[in-house]
């Protein structure tokens, strides 16, 4: 059997299964294809957190479950051992680049890109993003040409401008990304192109997807395979089963078109969802999607954003003002001004939901066995913030975690302070104990390494078995404030790299 087995499919579509390597005939096995392909996820917050609370206790050395116990990311205490936080970090080109600043364009914009922004017009990145540099080098495909670009998510409805867009084709080319479950589930199976079979018909009235492909998967289950296989074989199963349920079942039949104020010619087109359901039922929705398309090795780099300029009211929340407003802690898009009564404690609820939800996709994904690993270890699962703490709109110091090695490539299960100085974990409870200190210059100055060295660390993670590699020590043209200066630190971090 081949890396992909394709079943026969509704419509005439595919369905990946997992790769089973006891099926895999032995002379066609290359000899380093048994961890399977390097991934990179990024799952990307705005507006910022409550530094003090999502930092691990401990700054530099070896973490374990009490490290994050009581703070932000207790959701992942289980698999303390195979994260990563990188401490110090900060994104350049920051402030105020070519006459223009906007802490929050800026922070979309060069995050991924290591670009200043156009100062004029839509301000959009002058370069490309990690994730198109990075897709061109390991998607399936024979050529840079051939292969797709990143799989670029995101629930709701993401702003068109440049305060909605983090990835980027190439200089003053935005990606938007695609916020319809419905779209992504179509591309991996076909289920939603329409052709009119009765297996689409069945699917449309409510039946599974599995149900109408039951005899080939019982070929399939009926093959001499090992252990392992049969368990990876039950795990997509499941995957599938659970993301069909929402995907065909609560998004496509005829009571949920009815409930959505969609008739029977529109049932499968785009749905409207309120913002509540999109980041609940929407949000696990593209997890479970982003899983799926790993296991189907349909893409290898991909991202999942989160929209900004939202008011929580779901899951316990039930928020007066936006988190944007909030993590100004004045409830407005203004700079300064009294506290929001309960501020702090509304943001860390905010925080500490989105952990849940990145909890949610690296347990996902540390449940798929990949070969004698899991997915999570032949992966790099990162959260990336735009800003540090929205209050003080600052870039340095930057809270970030990684789960999984990339199949090796990474420490794992430590907290790392790649700066010169103690970095502590910010100010972000300071501000709001007189009720009036509020605004810009409210963060700390430590954590100053260059974001762009920890992109060449993710290239040559992801980029390492190809073949010819030659290991990049540089991305874009810049790593300081100063334009002219080009990159001052080349290389890769050394101190994250596994020995």
């Amino acid at each position: 059997m081949k890396r992909r087995h394709f079943l026969k499919g509704v419509a005439g579509a595919s369905l990946a299964a997992p790769f089973l390597s006891s099926l895999a005939p032995r002379a066609a096995r290359a000899a380093d294809t048994a961890t399977g392909p390097q991934r990179l996820v990024i799952f990307y917050t705005n507006n910022g957190c409550i530094t003090n609370r999502w930092f691990p206790a401990v700054e530099n050395g070896a973490i374990d479950a009490a490290a994050l116990t009581g703070k932000t990311l207790a959701p992942l205490s289980d698999l303390a051992h195979k994260l990563l936080f990188p401490r110090g970090l900060a994104m350049f080109p920051r402030g105020t680049i070519n006459g223009y600043f906007d802490p929050h364009d800026q922070g979309m914009g060069s995050k991924l890109t290591g670009a200043p922004i156009d100062p004029a017009g839509s301000h959009w990145a002058t370069g490309p993003s990690l994730d198109h540099t990075v897709a061109a080098m390991v998607n399936p495909g024979s050529t840079p040409e051939s292969r797709s670009p990143p799989l670029v998510l995101s629930v709701g409805n993401a702003f068109a401008n440049v305060k909605g867009i983090i990835s980027y084709k190439a200089a003053q080319t935005p990606f938007s990304p695609e916020t319809n479950p419905k779209n992504v589930y179509s591309k991996l199976t076909g289920l939603f192109t329409g052709g009119g079979t009765a297996a689409d018909y069945m699917v449309t009235q409510g039946n599974s997807i599995l149900d109408c492909v039951r005899g080939d998967l019982q070929t399939l289950q009926g093959m001499n395979m090992s252990a392992a296989d049969k368990q990876s074989l039950n795990a997509w199963m499941a995957l599938l089963r659970d993301t069909e349920k929402t995907v065909v079942s609560a998004a496509c039949t005829a009571a949920n078109a009815t409930a959505l104020g969609v008739d029977a010619t529109t049932v499968n087109g785009a749905t409207a969802r309120d913002t509540a359901t999109a980041f609940t039922k929407g949000g696990d929705m593209m997890i479970n999607l982003i899983a799926l398309t790993m296991m189907c090795d349909a893409n290898r780099v991909m991202i999942l954003q989160w929209p900004g300029f939202v008011k929580f009211t779901w899951d316990g929340m039930n928020h007066e003002f936006d988190h944007h407003g909030l993590s100004h802690r004045n409830g407005s898009a203004a700079v300064g001004g009294a506290c929001v009564t309960g501020v702090i404690d509304m943001l860390h609820q905010i925080d500490t939901w989105y952990a849940g939800r990145y909890s949610k996709l690296v347990h996902l994904i540390d449940s798929i066995k990949e070969g004698d690993r899991t997915m999570l270890d032949n992966s790099m699962v990162m959260w990336l913030p735009e800003l540090a703490d929205g209050n003080a709109h600052n870039n340095n110091n930057l809270p970030i975690v990684i789960a999984g090695s990339g199949g090796g490539y990474l420490k794992q299960g430590q907290s790392i302070n790649l700066d010169t100085r103690e970095l502590k974990t910010g100010n972000s409870e300071a501000s709001c104990v007189t009720g009036t200190d509020i605004g810009f210059g409210t963060g700390t100055n430590t954590g100053n390494v260059p974001l762009n060295k920890l992109h060449v660390t993710l290239m040559n993670a992801l980029g390492r078995r190809l073949p010819g590699w030659t290991p990049v020590t540089t991305f874009r043209t810049m790593d300081t404030n100063d334009v002219a200066k080009g990159i001052t630190n080349p290389g890769e971090l050394g101190a994250l790299l596994a020995t």
